[in-house]
């Protein structure tokens, strides 16, 4: 069998299998627009590999010519993918001023059949759209996830591949067109592996993204969008041990919504419901970045407040009851919104949240205790 037969079928198959791959995890994981992208580059691909096969077969200049806008616009809609997902913009004015020369000159060789300018025009834009897709990748303000970061690998191996590809055409530039018998090898050697590994990558990323949505909604309170116990716990967890290891202060304090059991038997669910995300709203544009807001339960918030000892945390818990007071709800004209706060520090004995929560817990007894509407101190409570 011809050896361009079995690469050309293993690049169809697999770009076939990606396609549905992606397409699947579009319709059924939250149609992300860029999983749509990389849905629409591996179909083109399919297409691609079949003109391919076709212009080889057939010798036809035109389905050769199809065959290099297809790369195009697949590399294209790939790039389109990665700064979606990075929530990046398309410089689209760039973007035709790069492909438009390079999809003419495409177009030419093919008709002309010259080849070298043909495996420099189609492989150069590819190779930049690999290149930019590559930087486009790199994570704003995190680390890469090991997924993201074959990916990020791969995608610069494919860009240099493709300049390999441009090097080694522009060598032949002028000569027989026998001479392109290094660049054939190259492209069959390289291309199937490196393809099939970023397809692959790409795959991954995809999974990978969507265990980290899932796991977000695992640990995220769905009415108030701040953490849930599970994940408040956990949270605190990283949050005690760096305290501990770097000697800093760690401040907890359990807020509780007075009343809301009236507001939610006076003025109905829908109105307590808006007083609990009001009040996760203020706390957390009240804290700083690092601090931590979880819903405990029913009215009932934790707060984890980082480099924080209980006086500076109550400071801030005093701003945030006052701002409460000055909530007006739409659904509940009228009614007096009251919190109250009890706070404890780190202690050198504790081990888990539990120990933090038992004392601050205390301490938000006493302030209810007291008249509600205040925060208190569990020291000064004891």
């Amino acid at each position: 069998m011809n050896p361009a037969v079995i690469v050309l079928s293993l690049l169809f198959f697999t770009s076939a299998i990606m396609a549905i791959a992606m397409g699947i995890a579009w319709v059924q994981f939250g149609h992300r627009r860029h999983v749509l992208s990389w849905t629409i580059a591996y179909s083109i691909s399919v297409v691609q590999w079949a003109l391919n096969g076709a212009g080889l077969f057939l010798g036809s200049p035109l389905l050769i010519g199809l065959t290099g806008l297809a790369i195009m616009a697949s590399a294209t809609f790939t790039f389109i993918g990665v700064r979606q997902r990075g929530e990046r913009g398309v410089t689209w004015p760039g973007l035709l001023a790069l492909g438009i020369p390079c999809a003419m000159a495409g177009q030419y060789a093919a008709f002309a059949q010259n080849a070298p300018l043909q495996g420099m025009a189609i492989p150069a834009y590819a190779g930049i759209m690999m290149l930019g897709s590559a930087l486009s990748l790199w994570p704003r303000g995190r680390r890469f996830s090991a997924p993201e970061l074959a990916f990020f690998a791969l995608l610069l191996l494919f860009a240099l591949f493709q300049l390999c590809l441009v090097a080694s055409a522009g060598l032949n530039w002028g000569g027989p067109r026998q001479d392109m018998d290094a660049y054939r090898a190259i492209l069959a050697l390289g291309l199937p592996s490196i393809y099939v590994g970023t397809c692959v990558s790409a795959v991954l990323v995809v999974a990978g993204d969507l265990a980290y949505e899932l796991r977000h909604r695992m640990q995220r309170d769905a009415l108030t969008d701040v953490l849930n116990r599970l994940g408040l716990e956990e949270a605190a967890t990283r949050a005690i041990a760096n305290a501990k290891r770097h000697g800093r202060p760690l401040a907890f304090v359990i807020c509780d919504l007075d009343g809301f059991k009236t507001l939610n038997d006076n003025h109905g669910h829908i109105a307590g419901d808006a007083a609990l995300r009001g009040f996760a709203r203020l706390v957390t544009i009240a804290t700083r970045r690092g601090d931590i807001v979880g819903r405990l339960g029913g009215d009932e918030f934790g707060l984890l407040l980082v480099d924080t000892d209980a006086a500076a945390a109550a400071d801030v818990m005093e701003r945030i009851r006052v701002e409460f007071g000055c909530l007006s709800l739409p659904q509940a004209p009228g009614a007096k919104l009251r919190a109250s706060f009890g706070i404890a520090d780190l202690h050198e004995g504790d081990q888990c949240l539990d120990d933090m929560v038992a004392r601050a817990d205390s301490a938000l007894y006493q302030a209810k205790k007291d008249g509600r509407d205040r925060v208190n101190i569990w020291r000064a409570a004891a």
